[in-house]
């Protein structure tokens, strides 16, 4: 008997794999199943595959480049790229002392300016290595300026100033002037002109807010410049020595529109420098700013610069400077992932719906269940989701939640009625006589026949689920946080992408919702002509 049992296991486990087998055949005979295949591995291997293809986060919080950087397989040599330089060791370039100070100067990993006594000092220091900027002037630059500034234990607090300048050696040598005409408020012109090559990014006393010394008095640390920036535009020295107020703010409100990094301070195959002036100021006879036995210590770590390319990466960067790229590959995952797993739990819920009302046709269940389906078709699907979000908050995990939950009523109508049909079978019949539980006769002999129909529902859905979303994230209703191709679109269409023809942040996203939704429908078609004998070639 059992060995009767085991070879009627094996000729049925046979006949399985022989099916298998032609099954298979007969689809990879299709060169659309192929391609379709194709392009959804293809997508699947950028999502899987991103965190190797790009270094940054797909939160979208990391500057890489200039604002609008386009690819840079597309930008001509002279668009500027990313320059990174980093300026650890000076040297004295000038020093005034007067009065009873002494200045020294020490080197352990990093220069430390150690300045002591009564009087007066003034330290230029300039950095020994440079840039050699080698494109076009760039237009968007950060400068972090790493310092401290301390009193040594027990000496008194004395007064100083730390100013850190970028200086671009040739565009001095040359004595250029950047030429600018202020209209005053009485309508005659003031003439100003602005010396290029040299510019004051940071210093200790101008960017307090009120400025009453001309000194600073106790402990600083580093800071961030960002350029352009018209704040420090309106601190440079030619603006604030005009002595007619009326003139210095009219200067001070036009000057702000000069791009002082584009305009002042890079020029083509020129050398940048860094320069720190370190003035101190000890007189114990001073009453508005006195000090007595002073002494000072500035550690120089690092200034860091970097010049913002306008050309980054494989996509370019967004209005923020972000990497487009990074923003594509993780889209493509979500789509791949998210499309399928949406699908997929609807169809299982259609199944399952389905089987239970085909099988229980006619009873109190099925009139409950159809009346259900025909309830929830009428819901809006789009409005629903932006109700959910603003009230709890606007999350992807939420947003496919409901597109699952008002999914699953077209496939559960269309598998009850193939149920109602497949009960009367004789296989059906058979397990019945057999004390088959109702169960075990859905899950086991009816729903192996409507497996064909669940994958081809699940291929189609799957693009339907990340167009729905990327809908939602059109109209601005859609998880701010989730990388998606969706969001992608949002922003390029309400940031300035179609302004400044940012072709390379729009098209990507679109285009892989498009190539997205082929590779399902290339699929979708060829299971279609394997099942349907009328579509078969």
């Amino acid at each position: 008997m059992r060995r009767g049992t085991s070879s009627r296991s094996l000729r049925i486990a046979s006949r399985a794999q022989s099916y298998s087998e032609t099954l298979l055949w007969l689809v990879l005979r299709k060169k659309s199943f192929v391609a379709g295949l194709a392009i959804i591995v293809a997508l699947s291997l950028l999502g899987i595959l991103a965190p190797i293809l790009t270094p940054y986060s797909p939160l979208m919080r990391d500057v890489v480049a200039a604002d609008f950087a386009v690819p840079e397989w597309a930008a001509p040599p002279e668009v500027p790229r990313n320059i990174i330089k980093s300026f650890a060791d000076f040297e004295v370039l000038d020093k005034k002392v007067s009065g009873n100070v002494e200045v020294s100067i020490e080197r352990d990993g990093k220069l430390t300016l150690r300045i002591r006594g009564e009087g007066v000092a003034s330290v230029l220091l300039a950095s020994t290595d440079y840039i050699l900027y080698p494109y076009r002037p760039a237009k968007q630059a950060q400068v972090d300026i790493r310092f401290r500034a301390v009193y040594p234990e027990g000496a008194g607090e004395a007064w100083y100033n730390v100013e850190f300048i970028v200086v671009n050696e040739d565009l001095l040598k040359r004595r250029e002037n950047y030429s600018m005409k202020v209209t005053l408020p009485t309508g005659s012109t003031y003439a100003l002109e602005i010396p290029k090559g040299i510019y004051s990014l940071y210093d200790l006393v101008t960017t307090k807010v009120a400025v009453v010394y001309k000194y600073h008095r106790g402990t600083a640390g580093g800071t961030s410049v960002i350029l352009p920036n018209i704040i420090r535009n309106a601190q440079q020295r030619y603006v604030t020595s005009i002595e007619d107020p009326w003139v210095r703010d009219a200067v001070a409100s036009q000057i702000s529109l000069v791009n002082a990094l584009n305009e002042l301070i890079l020029s083509k195959d020129t050398k940048v420098r860094i320069w720190v002036n370190v003035t101190y100021y000890c007189n114990p006879g001073d009453f508005l700013m006195p000090c007595r036995d002073g002494a000072l210590d500035v550690e120089l770590e690092e200034v860091r610069v970097w010049i913002k390319g306008e050309a980054h990466g494989v996509l370019g960067t967004n209005a923020a400077g972000n990497d487009v790229w990074t923003q594509f590959l993780y889209g493509s995952r979500s789509a791949i992932a998210v499309g399928i797993t949406v699908a997929t739990l609807a169809n299982l819920i259609s199944l399952v719906v389905g089987l239970v009302a085909g099988y229980r046709v006619d009873t109190l269940l099925d009139h409950g269940i159809t009346f259900l389906i025909d309830v929830m078709n009428f819901i809006p699907t789009i409005p629903l989701i932006i109700v959910v979000g603003m009230t709890y908050g606007r999350n992807l995990w939420t947003i496919y939640t409901i597109i699952v939950l008002l999914s699953w009523q077209g496939g559960a109508r269309i598998i009850r009625q193939w149920v109602i049909g497949l009960r009367s079978s004789t296989y059906v019949e058979a397990a019945k006589a057999l004390g088959a539980s109702e169960w075990r006769i859905m899950m086991k002999h009816l729903a192996p026949q409507l497996l064909p129909y669940l994958v081809y529902r699940i291929v189609t859905r799957a693009p339907a689920a990340v167009y729905l979303e990327a809908s939602i994230q059109l109209l601005g209703f859609g998880d701010p946080e989730a990388p998606t191709w969706g969001r992608m679109i949002n922003e390029a269409f309400y940031r300035g992408a179609l302004l400044h023809n940012a072709w390379w942040w729009i098209l990507p996203p679109i285009l892989g919702l498009i190539i997205f939704g082929i590779g399902f429908i290339l699929i979708g078609t060829a299971l279609d002509e394997i099942a349907n004998p009328r579509l078969r070639r």
